[in-house]
């Protein structure tokens, strides 16, 4: 085949071409979804069961047990993590990993649905398998205008949104849900003998459509209807109470105070300081994100025209940013490698050479692109991470072939004859070569795990890639090498003094440093393996006395800073607010502060929310808590300022300005675009909660001893007053029962839901409740009458007493057991999360020897990590066991392939040394760049021991097999090795400060060839920096160690087969075959 390609170049050019136009087709065709993040499959499943004005306790005794005890049998859960609070009981099940959460779903709705005494007043439960929506852009309108105009002129924005071509879902959020308030004092009621019960059965008697059946006529059935249900206020003021003996009527509007507006809870958000709404746009399925976003834009820029003066609309949180900039990032990247290694591969090679290897990686890019959507992989962070990734290995396989064919020409052979014999002589150890780099992937590509999942996108397109790779070399490669351009070959005969002075300086190099020095080692081979195998002890030495930081997962800055805040619960509204208010003002002069060379701001807009949080992700009308409050702020991107400066030095700085806050219960910043968990997060489960926050209270001031640790907080609230309630001992007599009791006075303090109205499409609740003046007052309760079912008016204090006490806001439950959760952050620049948590898990046993029954286990960041080692670990042993197998086959040798495996740790040593001389900690992704480095030695190591054997076959004299094998295959790996490392450059290194202090001239060059470089380093290259740095170092220290250690691994392991052959008496093993030989 090889040969017959080779001849036939119109179809090796087909082929390529075909490559081509299928990626091209594919991407033109919306083929494939661009999206942020990859879809991860739901795998949690929620029951919620409102239960409003209710207490903890309660919900967690009367709602939250008898779920969890009625799915505790439901097979396939994982985890249960369960939260009762004053507004109902939420139930989350995790379904374990490799089960199918429908089957989970479908037996949990029948055991839920089977619960026969929720509480009377509950709703009933909703059970949904979480959604698969996914935040694209934000739209904030502001305006200095009633509230409710501004919900509405937000609502339109909303469904103007929604209607645009590829939308589907567009959510408001930052308002508060509608709601129509009927207040009637305790003196009215009693004046006309009423009670709130009789008022609600008038307004629900009233206030509704019936159907009235029909009537046959002879032209046809006519339906009867009955129209009397309200919608308005207007409306509910007309609804008649009851008809007095002279018949006249007493109208709700005559004894009620009826507003028809907001839901009481406060809730206000500002843009810039003014008032604000916000509309969520999301993206689901195969939606294309960055179209999404466009199209948003190019809205509100067209609808901003026709918006009143006063009015703002402004996009937020755009994350099609991210892969706008990692699509960019990979053009720039592959534009910049391409250059270098051109001209680095053009100093050795032919320039018709040189070219075809560029195609060839193109049209490799453009198949895997062609294949995407049959392996269900969508363009987003991790694929595209997996293409940059790729990048600077793919074309190590068509440089040693192109080495191989270039060096049988300067031999004498033809084109044709040459690239025919190359090809087919490095056919057999590239091939396994290629094999062996995609079984390092190949567990992430079918990993089932969610820490597995997370990088499959990765390793589809980087196994894809190669694949492709491996066939465009064995086949439209040699076509290309045998018919030379006539151009390109013309430019490569001009610079024939300019290859034969770099051939002449490689040789120098060889004969003068490479083949004495391996002589030497050759000879003294056991003192060279103690000094390589000796180095690479105290190396590892190093790294794992704590000298090299290691994080689980980078912090990389995002555009936007975070300033969470809440207060102890039942702080009033406006405290809250002041607090908010005063974060804001700081922002705001920071905005002043944080100003570049050419008067540009870093910050682009503030958003402050006080009474919710989280309110650029949700959708719909959110309740408010008077005690919780956010402020985001969002800056220009790294492109657009500039101002050099870090978001995190910023959250640090703001944090810094704010300083302590009296009533706060915590105050946390975020600056990060995303996270694995928090850096430290244990969880302690018990029975007794006041155990727990003792535990709590010392953990927490243990941690506080640890530089580098801030935001210690946990998850137990120091709970809110409550007024007990407690019956009398002569209620009995006046047939007044605990029940009796707490529905007058919900209905009186909380209100009763009278009615739920549909107003176009929002549920509007009808509340009816003493006035809110009324509620605020203690007196109150003390004044209001108990009706009884004989209709008598008792006062309060005859028949119960008031207590005031103190309740849990919210109880948190983990697998059927209270639970409460220790959080801190981590300046991972100076402190190593892992060290923490071990220091920590010490003084945590030692505490937990006089608490036995208290549980506790690291969560968060420990947990994924935890996860991620438990996936490593079986993921290793396949690996290993995949590239041992695909190197033992074509070396029919059992040994062998452990000479190519000894060279893989010497690899990773140099990655981390390239970490530790960037300054930089070994993370996750750190780790994605070794795997790849190892396909690069791999690759590598195989040539080399394939030519020794070749030699060794020919000669029989091993010494001069294997210093004669380094030699000719120096070439080869110098070249893939130094390419490698030249083609990540861009990513490792910061040229923007090299380009800007240079003559104009160089730096036009510079931008050229590197692009704008301080983006790409402080956006989306922040991710792959430490997988280049893995890639380019490893590949480079393994240079070295690969033409050194191979010979002498090879000596080693002969010399022990020998004695052993002695020990054994065996007669000596035949020699190995050269990869691709026949077998005798």
């Amino acid at each position: 085949m090889i040969s017959w390609f080779a001849r036939n170049h119109v179809a090796a050019n087909l082929l390529m071409l075909g490559a081509v136009i299928a990626g091209i087709w594919t991407l033109a065709s919306d083929r494939i979804p661009l999206e942020v993040f990859p879809d991860m499959p739901s795998r949690m499943i929620s029951v919620t069961v409102p239960y409003p004005a209710s207490a903890p306790e309660e919900v967690e005794e009367s709602i939250v047990l008898k779920i969890e005890e009625a799915i505790q049998q439901v097979g396939s859960i994982k985890h249960i993590n369960s939260t009762a609070s004053s507004s109902g009981g939420t139930v989350v099940i995790e379904v374990e990993e490799g089960k199918d959460p429908r089957e989970v779903l479908d037996d949990i709705k029948i055991r839920v649905d089977a619960i026969p005494n929720l509480p009377e007043l509950a709703e009933k439960p909703t059970i949904q398998l979480d959604d698969n929506f996914h935040s694209v852009i934000t739209v904030a309108v502001a305006a200095d205008m009633a509230e409710a105009d501004l919900r509405r002129l937000g609502e339109q924005i909303r469904d103007e949104i929604s209607a645009l071509p590829g939308i589907t879902h567009a959510g408001l959020s930052g308002v508060r849900p509608y709601e129509i308030g009927i207040e009637i004092p305790e003196a009215t009621l009693r004046k006309y003998g009423l009670n709130l019960e009789r008022v609600s059965q008038a307004i629900r008697g009233s206030a509704l459509d019936l159907p009235a059946g029909v009537v046959q006529t002879e032209a046809g059935d006519v339906s009867i209807r009955t129209r009397g249900r309200a919608y308005t206020g207007e409306d509910y003021s007309r609804v008649v109470i009851l008809t007095r003996p002279d018949g006249t009527k007493l109208t709700l509007g005559e004894i009620a105070i009826i507003q028809d507006g907001f839901n009481e809870n406060p809730l206000l958000a500002r843009l810039n300081g003014k008032r604000c709404v916000v509309v969520n746009v999301m993206r689901e399925g195969g939606q294309n994100a960055i179209n999404i976003a466009e199209s948003v834009k190019e809205y509100i820029t067209t609808a901003q025209k026709r918006m009143p003066d006063g009015v703002q609309i402004e996009f937020w949180n755009d994350r099609s940013k991210i892969v706008k900039g990692r699509i960019s990032l990979l053009i720039q990247n592959a534009q910049s490698s391409l250059i270098l290694v051109f001209l680095c591969v053009g100093l050795f090679l032919r320039l018709d050479a040189v070219f075809w290897v560029a195609v060839g990686m193109v049209a490799s890019f453009m198949g895997a692109i062609a294949l995407m959507p049959f392996f269900d992989i969508a363009i987003n962070l991790s694929s595209l991470f997996g293409f940059i990734l790729v990048l600077g290995i793919v074309v190590d396989d068509a440089i040693v072939i192109s080495e191989h064919v270039d060096t049988l020409r300067q031999r004498g052979m033809s084109a044709l004859d040459a690239a025919i014999q190359g090809t087919k002589e490095m056919a057999v150890p590239i091939t396994f070569g290629v094999l062996t780099t995609v079984i390092a992937f190949l567990p992430m590509a079918v990993g089932a795990s969610d820490f597995l999942m997370m990088f499959k996108p990765i390793a589809i397109v980087f196994i894809l890639v190669m694949l492709i790779a491996l066939v465009e070399t064995k086949i439209i490669l040699p076509s290309h090498l045998a018919h030379p351009v006539p151009g390109l070959s013309g430019a490569s005969d001009i610079l024939g003094p300019v290859h034969r002075w770099s051939e002449r300086t490689l040789r120098k190099f060889v004969d003068t440093f490479y083949r004495p020095a391996l002589r030497w080692c050759v000879h003294h081979r056991y003192t060279a393996l103690a000094a390589f195998f000796g180095g690479l002890i105290i190396l590892c030495g190093f790294f794992f006395s704590g000298r090299i930081l290691w994080i689980f997962f980078p912090r990389v800055q995002s555009e936007r800073i975070e300033a969470k805040l809440t207060m102890l619960d039942g702080t009033p509204f406006e405290v809250t607010d002041g607090h908010i208010q005063r974060m804001y003002e700081i922002a705001e002069q920071m905005k002043k502060e944080y100003v570049g060379p050419d008067g540009k701001p870093v910050i682009r807009a503030i958003l402050a929310t006080t009474g919710t949080t989280r309110l650029t992700w949700g959708s719909g009308g959110s309740t408010g808590s008077s005690h919780v409050g956010e402020i985001n702020i969002e800056t220009y991107g790294p492109e657009e300022r500039s101002l050099k400066v870090n978001t995190v030095d910023m959250a640090a700085d703001w944090r810094k300005r704010i300083g302590n806050i009296v009533g706060a219960e915590e105050l946390n910043f975020r600056a990060e675009i995303i996270r694995s968990g928090d850096p430290v997060d244990l969880q302690l489960t018990g029975t007794d909660p006041d155990e727990l926050l003792d535990i709590s209270d010392k953990i927490k001031a243990h941690l506080a001893t640890y530089a580098g640790v801030f935001d210690i907080t946990d998850s137990l609230d120091s709970g809110r007053n409550e007024i007990q309630l407690r019956l009398k001992p002569e209620a009995q007599s006046f047939g007044v029962t605990v029940s009796d009791l707490a529905q007058q006075v919900r209905q009186a303090f909380y209100g009763n839901e009278v009615q739920r109205i549909q107003r176009g499409r929002n549920e509007v609740k009808v509340m009816l409740r003493y006035p809110k003046n009324d509620r605020k007052n203690l007196a109150t309760l003390e004044t209001m009458r108990v009706r009884t079912a004989a209709g008598l008016e008792i006062p309060f204090s005859r028949v119960a007493e008031a207590k005031v006490g103190k309740s849990f806001t919210n109880i948190k439950r983990v697998d059927r057991r209270r639970a409460m959760n220790i959080t801190a952050d981590v300046n991972k620049s100076t402190t190593d999360p892992a060290k923490v948590r071990a220091d920590v898990e010490v003084y945590v046993r030692e505490l937990m020897a006089t608490h036995p029954h208290i549980q506790w286990s690291f969560e968060g960041e420990a947990r994924a990590q935890r996860e991620g080692a438990d996936a490593g670990k079986w993921a290793l042993a396949i690996i290993l066991l995949g590239m041992y197998a695909m190197m033992a086959i074509p070396f029919k040798s059992y040994t062998q392939p452990f000479i190519v495996l000894l060279v893989v740790p010497f690899g990773i040593v140099g990655a981390v040394l390239g970490h530790l001389f960037h300054s930089m900690p070994v993370s996750s992704m750190s780790i994605c760049g070794m795997l790849a480095v190892t396909g690069v030695i791999v690759n590598d190591t195989l040539v080399l021991v394939d030519r020794i054997n070749q030699l060794r076959e020919e000669t029989g004299d091993l010494k001069y097999a294997v210093q004669e094998g380094g030699r000719s295959r120096f070439r080869a790996i110098f070249l893939t090795q130094i390419t490698t490392f030249v083609g990540l450059m861009p990513l490792m290194f910061e040229f923007g400060s090299l380009i800007e202090n240079s003559p104009p001239g160089i730096s036009h060059i510079l931008t050229a060839i590197f692009g704008d470089n301080r983006a790409a380093q402080a956006t989306s290259a922040q991710f792959l920096t430490p997988v280049s740095v893995s890639m380019g170092y490893g590949s480079l220290f393994a240079t070295v160690i690969t033409l050194f250690l191979v010979p002498l691994c090879y000596l080693a392991v002969d010399d022990l087969g020998r004695i052993i052959n002695r020990i054994l008496g065996r007669k000596p093993q035949p020699i190995a075959m050269p990869l691709g030989a026949p077998s005798a």
